[in-house]
């Protein structure tokens, strides 16, 4: 069976509250008189589900038409449930505790339960969402070479609040190559629909494979789970 972790994206998807609007434009359309539809779509790369490629924080880093297929594709799926509330981190303290099960999987799902407030209240969503603190992504980062991916049920890895004045810590951490840093770059899916993968029991593979834009940054995913 196929579970689609994908969010559809729509003009009114909730959004990083500096995003811009999605927009709709019907160039041709059966009600204007016309042959057939054919719409353009105005998008931004960071809303609705997607993934980050290293590029978005960091300038020398691969962009996301040059990461190979076989990344995107997960054999050994981990998903970790930690209830979180307005504000709140995924802790390192958190991540330890599941050491053993971090270091056999490719992908980890971090499911905080705060999607629940994506359709029911979507302002509160996306104001003062979980996020993760920035020592949590430096221990995933440094100590499983085996992960490929960190994918959250929050539209971001760092805070609405404070993510811009501390300088975006868990994103830098997870995505950057320097001097202090030069373990294999992780791939940051956001706002996923990891409930219903939290909801199985056992979960096979997942696939999520970006449309790929040639040197940017991020790209929206269609990820599927297979159950």
């Amino acid at each position: 069976m196929l579970i689609e972790l994908s969010y559809v994206i729509s003009e009114h998807v909730p959004k990083w509250p500096t995003n811009p609007e999605e927009k709709y434009d019907y160039n041709q359309a059966f009600r204007f008189g016309d042959t057939c539809n054919a719409s353009s779509v105005y998008h931004h790369l960071h809303t609705g589900t997607h993934v980050d490629a290293p590029f978005h924080f960091d300038k020398t880093g691969r962009t996301i038409d040059e990461i190979p297929a076989e990344d995107f594709y997960y054999t050994a799926p981990l998903v970790l449930k930690l209830m979180k509330s307005e504000g709140e981190r995924v802790e390192l303290a958190e991540l330890k505790v599941h050491e053993e099960e971090i270091a056999k999987c490719d992908i980890l799902f971090l499911y905080t339960g705060y999607s629940d407030l994506r359709e029911s209240s979507p302002e509160k969503f996306v104001s003062d969402f979980p996020s993760m603190a920035p020592d949590a992504a430096r221990y995933l980062r440094k100590n499983f070479p085996g992960l490929k991916a960190v994918a959250l049920d929050s539209i971001s890895f760092d805070s609405a609040v404070t993510g811009a004045a501390e300088g975006f810590p868990s994103h830098h951490a997870l995505l950057e190559t320097n001097e202090e840093q030069t373990e294999r770059t992780l791939l940051l899916y956001e706002d996923v629909n990891i409930k219903k993968l939290a909801e199985q029991d056992t979960v096979r593979a997942v696939c999520a494979f970006p449309v790929r834009f040639a040197g940017l940054e991020a790209g929206p995913v269609n990820m599927v789970a297979i159950v």
